[in-house]
C-alpha cells in the first residue's frame, strides 16, 4: 500500500497556513485616554502609520448641539444599535458657513501578502431619506493625502433635497450617485418623526483581491453638505499581510531611518528597551524580503547601523524591525 500520509499532513499545512487572519478591527471601545491617543486629529503627511483623524473643511457646528468639526465618538443613531454601551464614530456635515464637509478617518496603512484580503464595516445615517448624508470609502496604493485616494470602494448616496421635509417617499427626493441608505426598506428605524427614519448599523464589505503585494491605505470620507449625521462601526481588514501601525514607544524607542529619500546609503537608529530577539530587514512593496540587515540576539540599549543599498533598484522599501514586543515599519523611497 502506498503511504498518503506526508500528503495528508502537507494538505492539512496548507490549509492551515492559508487561513485569513484578522489583521485589523476597531469598534471605537476603548477607554477614553487610549482613544485619544489611538485617533490622532491631524492632517496627513503621506505615510503615517497611525490612524489619522482630518477635517480639511474647517467648517464650524451649525447644530446648535456643540458637535465637534472631525469624526468623533458617540452612542449610535438607532435604538437597535445601542446593546452593551456599543459607541460609533460619526461625522457632522450641518456646518456654517454651508459648504462640503471635507472629513477623513484614515486607517494605518496596511501591506497584503497576497489576494486573500477583504475589508468590511457598519455604516448607519442619522437621518433618510431627508437630510441623508452620504459617504465614500476610499483606497490609496501609494499615500494617504487626500487627492491619493484614486479608488472607490463604496459610495452612499447623498440627498440633494430642496424643500420642506414634507414626505418619507424616497421618490419625492433626489439623491447623489450611490447606494441609498434606507431605500430597499431595511436598516431603518422609525422614531417618532413621520417625514424620516434613523439608520441601523449595515454590514457592508470588499474584497481587497486586486491588491495583493501592495500596501493600502484606507479612508472613510465624509463629503456632504448640510445635512446632518453619518456613522461607521466595527472596521476590520482580514487576510494575510502586516499592519504598518506604530508600536507604543515603551515597547521600541525611537526608531527612525534617515536620509529619506536615500541615494546609496541610509542609516537606522534605534533603541531597545529590553534584552531580546531583534530581526531587522529591507523589504520591497511586494512583501519580498530584498536585504537581511539583523537577526540575532541583542541586549538593552541603543543601535545604529549605516546600509548599503546602492545595488538595489530605485522604487519605495518598508524598513521593519521586529522585536517580541512589536513591528516596528519606516518607509524609504530609494533614487
Amino acid at each position: 500500500m502506498k503511504k498518503i500520509y506526508p500528503l495528508f499532513v502537507l494538505a492539512i499545512t496548507l490549509s492551515v497556513n492559508s487561513k485569513a487572519q484578522v489583521l485589523l478591527f476597531e469598534d471605537f471601545q476603548e477607554d477614553s485616554a487610549t482613544f485619544v491617543n489611538k485617533f490622532l486629529v491631524q492632517n496627513a503627511s503621506g505615510n503615517d502609520t497611525t490612524w489619522l483623524n482630518s477635517d480639511l473643511d474647517g467648517a464650524l457646528d451649525a447644530s446648535g448641539s456643540g458637535l465637534p468639526t472631525t469624526w468623533f465618538r458617540t452612542v449610535p443613531f438607532a435604538s437597535a444599535d445601542t446593546i452593551n454601551g456599543n459607541l460609533v464614530m460619526a461625522s457632522n456635515s450641518w456646518t456654517t458657513p454651508v459648504d462640503v464637509t471635507y472629513n477623513y478617518l484614515l486607517l494605518p496603512p496596511i501591506h497584503l501578502y497576497d489576494a486573500s484580503g477583504a475589508f468590511s464595516w457598519k455604516t448607519a445615517p442619522r437621518q433618510t431619506p431627508r437630510y441623508l448624508d452620504g459617504l465614500q470609502v476610499l483606497l490609496s496604493t501609494s499615500q494617504n493625502f487626500e487627492n491619493t485616494f484614486t479608488d472607490t470602494l463604496r459610495i452612499y448616496a447623498e440627498c440633494i433635497c430642496s424643500g420642506g421635509d414634507s414626505s418619507s417617499s424616497y421618490s419625492d427626493y433626489t439623491f447623489t450617485n450611490g447606494f441609498v441608505f434606507g431605500q430597499d426598506g431595511q436598516y431603518i428605524e422609525y422614531q417618532n418623526d413621520s417625514f424620516r427614519f434613523r439608520g441601523v448599523l449595515r454590514p457592508d464589505s470588499v474584497s481587497l483581491s486586486a491588491y495583493a503585494g501592495q500596501t493600502v491605505y484606507i479612508a472613510f470620507f465624509h463629503g456632504s453638505t448640510d445635512d446632518f449625521l453619518i456613522s461607521i462601526d466595527d472596521i476590520k481588514v482580514t487576510g494575510n499581510g502586516t499592519v504598518l501601525a506604530e508600536i507604543p514607544s515603551n515597547s521600541i524607542n525611537a526608531f527612525s531611518t534617515y536620509p529619506n529619500p536615500v541615494s546609496e546609503k541610509f542609516t537606522i537608529q534605534y533603541s531597545l528597551p529590553v534584552t531580546g530577539p531583534v530581526s531587522l530587514s529591507v523589504f520591497d512593496l511586494n512583501g519580498k524580503k530584498v536585504k537581511s540587515i539583523l537577526d540575532n540576539m541583542c541586549v538593552k540599549g541603543d543601535y545604529k547601523y549605516d546600509i548599503d543599498i546602492k545595488s538595489l533598484p530605485s522604487g519605495i522599501y518598508n524598513v521593519v524591525l521586529e522585536t517580541k514586543d512589536g513591528e516596528r515599519v519606516s518607509k524609504i523611497t530609494k533614487m
